[in-house]
Formats: C-alpha cells, sequence, structure tokens
C-alpha cells in the first residue's frame, strides 16, 4: 500500500500550523510519530496489522477500555500487529486515520460515531484498508459501521428502575450527546415508562467522558430534585454519578460493559454491550477476506448485548423484579419489544 498522505490530511497540517505552533507540532505528532502502540507478536510484511483509534483513555472502565480489551483480543487470539493511537478533534482524528492507513493497516477501527464521518471521507483513497467505526450513518465499500443496539439493555434497566423508584423520578447522566447515546437514554426512558407511565426522567448531559466532579454534582441535584435511581453512560466520569449513589444509599446501574467491580455497593447492573467480541468478529473477517462494508447490527438477538446483573446485590431484589427484567430480552429478541418507540 502507498505510503502517503492525501490533500486533505496535508491541508489539515496547513490549517493547524496557521492556527499556532502547539497545534501543528501536536498533529505532526500524531501523522509521524508513534501515538501508543499494543504487543506486536507477529510483525512483519505479511502480518495482519490492526490499528484502534480512541478518542479516550483506555482505562475508563467503560466504552473505550472495552474496545482496547477488543484490540487485545485480536492480537492475542488473530496473532496480529496492533497499534493503539488517541485522537480526540476532528483534525486529529483525520490524520491519525489516514497515517494508519497509509502505514499500510489492514484493518483501522475507530471507536465512536465521531469517526465515522472520516473514515468514509478517506476510504476511496485507501481500497486494500478495511475501516471499521462503532456507530454512524455511513459507509463504504471497505468501511463497516458497528451499531451496537445498547438501547435494548437500557430498555431493561428501565424496566427494573420503574418497579425499583419509589419517588417516581430517576435520573439519566451521559458524556457527551452523540446520537447512540441518546438513543440509549430514550430506550432507558422508553423501558421506565412502560411500567410507569407517570414516572420522569431527569436527563443531562455533562459535554465530558471525564469529568467525575461534574457527574458527581449532577447526581447530587437530580438527588435533590427527588431521583432515587440513577442511570448514567459517562465512562470516566461515571465515578462521579457512583460516588453521589453510595452518599445517598442510592443504587446505580452501569452501561457499556459490567462496571458491577467499580461499585459493586451501588451498582445493581449493567447495560452491556459485547464490544470486544465484536470487534473481534469482524476483524477476523477482514483477515479471512470475507469482510465487507455496510452497517453492522448487533443486540440482544446476535447475543452482543445483555444486562450484566450485579450477583453481590442480588438479595436486594425479589425474584419477581429480576425475572421481569429479564423477560423483556425475550420480547426484544423476537421483535415484541423495541426499545426505539415509547
Amino acid at each position: 500500500m502507498a505510503r502517503f498522505l492525501t490533500s486533505t490530511a496535508l491541508g489539515s497540517i496547513l490549517a493547524a500550523m496557521a492556527r499556532g505552533t502547539n497545534a501543528w507540532c501536536g498533529l505532526l505528532l500524531l501523522v509521524f510519530g508513534s501515538a501508543g502502540c499494543g504487543g506486536n507478536p507477529s510483525e512483519g510484511e505479511d502480518s495482519f496489522r490492526v490499528a484502534l483509534l480512541l478518542a479516550g483513555p483506555e482505562n475508563d472502565e467503560g466504552w473505550n477500555q472495552s474496545a482496547f480489551e477488543g484490540l487485545r483480543r485480536i492480537r492475542e487470539e488473530l496473532s496480529a500487529e496492533t497499534r493503539k493511537i488517541t485522537a480526540r478533534t476532528r483534525a486529529e482524528i483525520e490524520l491519525a486515520m489516514e497515517r494508519a492507513a497509509a502505514e499500510g493497516f489492514d484493518l483501522v477501527i475507530g471507536h465512536g460515531v465521531e469517526f465515522n464521518a472520516p473514515a468514509c471521507k478517506i476510504a476511496d483513497a485507501y481500497p486494500d484498508c478495511s475501516f471499521v467505526t462503532t456507530g454512524g450513518p455511513e459507509s463504504r465499500s471497505n468501511v463497516c459501521s458497528l451499531v451496537l443496539r445498547l438501547e435494548e439493555a437500557a430498555y431493561q434497566l428501565g424496566v427494573l428502575a420503574g418497579q425499583l423508584s419509589e419517588s417516581g423520578i430517576v435520573s439519566a447522566i451521559s458524556g457527551m450527546e452523540f446520537e447512540p447515546v441518546r438513543r440509549v437514554v430514550a430506550g432507558f426512558r422508553h423501558g421506565l415508562l412502560s411500567v410507569a407511565p407517570e414516572a420522569k426522567v431527569l436527563e443531562e448531559y455533562l459535554g465530558s467522558w471525564e469529568d467525575s466532579s461534574l457527574a458527581k454534582e449532577t447526581a447530587v441535584a437530580h438527588a435533590e430534585r427527588g431521583a432515587d435511581v440513577f442511570f448514567q453512560n459517562a465512562d470516566a466520569a461515571g465515578v462521579g454519578v457512583f460516588e453521589a449513589c453510595r452518599s445517598r444509599s442510592h443504587y446505580a446501574f452501569g452501561c457499556n460493559r459490567d462496571q458491577s467491580p467499580k461499585a459493586p455497593d451501588v451498582i445493581l447492573a449493567s447495560a452491556v454491550a459485547d464490544i470486544p467480541e465484536s470487534l473481534l468478529f469482524l476483524a477476523s473477517e477482514v483477515k479471512n477476506g470475507t469482510f465487507a462494508g455496510g452497517i453492522r447490527s448487533f443486540g440482544i438477538a446476535e447475543g452482543k448485548v445483555r444486562v450484566g446483573w450485579n450477583e453481590a446485590l442480588a438479595g436486594d431484589l425479589s425474584s419477581t423484579v429480576r425475572d421481569k427484567t429479564d423477560a423483556i430480552a425475550d420480547q426484544i429478541r423476537r421483535g415484541d419489544i423495541d426499545p426505539a418507540t415509547p
């Protein structure tokens, strides 16, 4: 594969240079320097090479950590050479994707909806490279948008919240207001209203995935307005929600992965997307030559989304409450319930 940058990438560098020295130096580092690597057990001309782009820390115990675990599984199970790259801004994302494709990576994974448009923008210039983005409305022949229907598990947790809340007021605190995040909150809200039509959801988007102090402040404010059950999709910032719940003896729900180890005394259950398995599945297709672009949607029916229970708090729930929540999964699997519909 050619080792060059398109005019789009060079234009981004020139624009950054015009903004200031620090900006363009950072972009040059992304393009020409190392941005973080995983293990490389099979380096060489014929090795299978996979790059993962993250917009946040790989140890956030949430969204990004799940993808990083997927990269580890790809390295170990597919004997791949892997690299982790952090890219947060649109310019950084475009340049990092361009760099990985130009270096000859077979698969470039952009973990988040914000990576979708940049991947589709450069895909035609790198037809031998496959791209996967977790979320996003666009695709190409070599770009797959992986849609994880996490709203299905969030719907179940909404049903659970409706059975647990004594005040009829629950909280939903999220990081950034991206469309997939709004979809998860909507699923939670719809599940809640299906069993408690008069209930109210206090919804808040923090504008950050890492500001735990703001998350805690927001959760405390919601508690003061009567919320007594808390759903969060805030990654590293979520610890602030858990701290607020602990101080007020309220229950919370995890998201993206089983987060109960993070706060085993507070988290009853989590909406879990099997991101590692999903990324491994698509990487296997790339390595085997069966990969095709398009929108790929995984949820409960495909075994990639579920509710993960915190068994340490199992005694806090009656079997009736838990069974009713679990039964919703079968109804979603059969198509009897659409979490996107009120």
